[in-house]
């Protein structure tokens, strides 16, 4: 628990358990709303495409701001945005008569704001504990984040039932609110952003391309992140059909099963947050790229809420796994002064995501829930199964041969 020594990364750490209730009630709300809006399996995989396409759009321009801009400002504006877009939806759903295509627009923007808030916000986590302390901050970081977004997606469904949709987006607002506050005082020293004058704003920019395809460790990082992005994480998209069509629940049904995506993920980064300081993460990375796509094929084969419940369980836990290990990884493969670009890949490479929704809702409407999630868990299974085969860092064997010898 060394990095809570920090003020500065205590009060990061509280600004993003505020943020992260909002995102679980705001997520929940949003998917359930594109079911009211009767546009079925594809207009929620377009939702969560448009939420994710600002990750392709603007993943390296977000990363590059945040190695130049002064990061708890970035994330201070990120939460005054964030308050009034939810405050001004919440106001239109409550009007009455929201189509599909407005809850895709607002999708977007909630995604636009998120692109800019985690460059900055991962890259300042590094900025107030030291390299050594990198996983374990990241991974307090999210675990709050996972603890925080599943009692916002209970809170969600336990709100829509009893006061509307409507409702549950003005509550949004608040923990929004709260972020600002946090951080607004939040100061970093110099020292942590490098040495020297930043180049222009196009030469960072090109600079991060070339990072990206110039350092083998990274595109095999990206390469894993955009695969597990489009036939791994994709499976959100399935859970609103999944929660109403095959378990025979409503709104608190699909809360459920998000709150307990949610707690798995937290169990995740609780024990990634106690591994040892030092050590090699890329065979861990490895392990749990397979067992994401098996525990996809389990939850295909469901048909209990209870059961779902348990089988997310163990998919929060490779999902909120992944991201951190992945982030980590990249971070740590480059110098300080381009951690922010960094963290813009990583976000680069989960702009693929659109594309997994889109596909995820179209194999919805073809094969309905169980078989698209059977479908995309085969193909993420056979994917890391081609990166242990591939990648000989990725397995534990190979270099405990090489140690001892």
């Amino acid at each position: 628990m060394t990095p809570f020594r920090s003020p500065a990364f205590r009060r990061l750490w509280c600004s993003g358990v505020a943020a992260s209730a909002a995102h679980g009630l705001e997520r929940t709300a949003t998917a359930w709303l594109a079911l009211e809006a009767g546009g079925g399996a594809v207009a929620v995989g377009l939702i969560f495409a448009a939420r994710m396409l600002p990750s392709l759009l603007f993943g390296l321009a977000a990363g590059t701001i945040a190695d130049r801009a002064d990061r708890p400002r970035q994330l201070l504006a990120v939460a005054v945005a964030a308050l009034l877009l939810m405050g001004g939806f919440g106001w239109l759903v409550g009007a009455g008569g929201v189509q599909a295509w407005q809850v895709v627009v607002f999708a977007f923007a909630a995604g636009c704001l998120q692109v800019f808030d985690i460059p900055a916000r991962q890259a300042l986590v590094l900025d107030t504990v030291s390299r050594d302390l990198a996983l374990r901050g990241l991974a307090l970081t999210a675990l709050a984040a996972r603890c925080a977004t599943a009692v916002g997606a209970l809170g969600a469904g336990l709100l829509i039932p009893l006061g509307g949709v409507a409702w549950c987006f003005a509550v949004v607002a608040a923990p929004y609110g709260l972020t600002a506050r946090v951080i607004a005082p939040v100061r970093v020293a110099r020292g942590h952003r490098g040495r020297g004058a930043p180049p222009p704003f196009r030469q960072a920019l090109r600079d991060a391309t070339r990072l990206m395809l110039g350092v083998p460790a990274l595109r095999t990082l990206v390469l894993a992140g955009v695969v597990c992005e489009v036939f791994a994480f994709s499976h959100m998209t399935a859970l609103p059909l999944f929660a109403q069509d095959v378990l025979g629940a409503g709104a608190a049904g699909l809360g459920t099963l998000n709150a307990a995506a949610a707690l798995g993920g937290a169990v995740a980064v609780a024990f990634l947050a106690l591994l040892p300081d030092r050590g090699r993460r890329e065979p861990l990375l490895g392990a749990i790229f397979l067992s994401y796509g098996l525990a996809i094929m389990g939850l295909a084969l469901t048909r209990s809420l209870a059961v779902a419940s348990a089988v997310l369980l163990v998919i929060g836990c490779c999902a909120a796994a992944f991201d951190v290990l992945q982030q980590t990884l990249i971070q740590m493969a480059v110098p300080d002064e381009q951690r922010g670009r960094a963290v813009g890949i990583w976000v680069l490479s989960i702009g693929s995501a659109p594309l997994g929704h889109l596909e995820m809702g179209l194999l919805i409407a073809a094969l309905g829930a169980p078989g698209a999630l059977l479908l995309n868990g085969a193909v993420t299974v056979a994917a890391a199964a081609l990166l242990l085969a591939r990648a000989p860092g990725y397995r534990w064997a190979p270099r405990a041969r090489t140690a001892a010898d």
